[in-house]
């Protein structure tokens, strides 16, 4: 009798390791894959998470990354979901643009779906934080410059 109770108790945990991930999980994965591959410039992986017809926009809001926007970060900060096929992710970007130097932050909201069991992003949208991740037009207030030499004074006795 105990045997028997501790082999079912076996075979109950062993189903419980073998069941599929839930759909949070897999979105999770999927939008953290997107999100670091991006970060580190690999368009091929991210493309692969991407919807056929965003995949233009995009390429497009990401052109300057690598080159005038350095990504600092990327952190998951969010997660919703109305049914298991759908997923509305909030992703923190913190970034510099290399003409500055200053660290700015930017919150984006990705709207992920699934697609033949796969999840692939819809679309997204800034929802907070600085403008300029994305390319929006953005007017840059350059510093004053100031000569880094001394005025010269002449001291003489009289």
């Amino acid at each position: 009798m105990r045997l028997t109770a501790l082999a079912l108790a076996m075979a109950l945990a062993l189903v419980g390791c073998l069941a599929p991930p839930p759909a949070s999980e897999r979105a999770t994965d999927a939008a953290r894959e997107l999100n670091v591959a991006t970060r580190f410039g690999r368009m091929d992986i991210a493309m692969g998470r991407t919807a056929s017809g965003v995949r233009d926009d995009f390429m497009k809001r990401r052109t300057a990354w690598g080159g005038e926007i350095r990504i600092v970060d990327v952190e998951l900060a969010g997660l919703s979901m109305p049914d298991s096929d759908h997923a509305l992710i909030q992703v923190d970007y913190a970034w510099v643009r290399m003409s500055e130097g200053t660290l700015r932050s930017t919150r984006i909201a990705q709207h992920w779906e699934t697609k033949h069991g796969e999840w692939q992003l819809a679309r997204e949208h800034r929802e907070a934080g600085d403008l300029g991740l994305f390319g929006e037009p953005v007017k840059l207030v350059a510093p004053p410059h100031r000569d880094a030499q001394f005025a010269t004074k002449t001291i003489r006795e009289q």
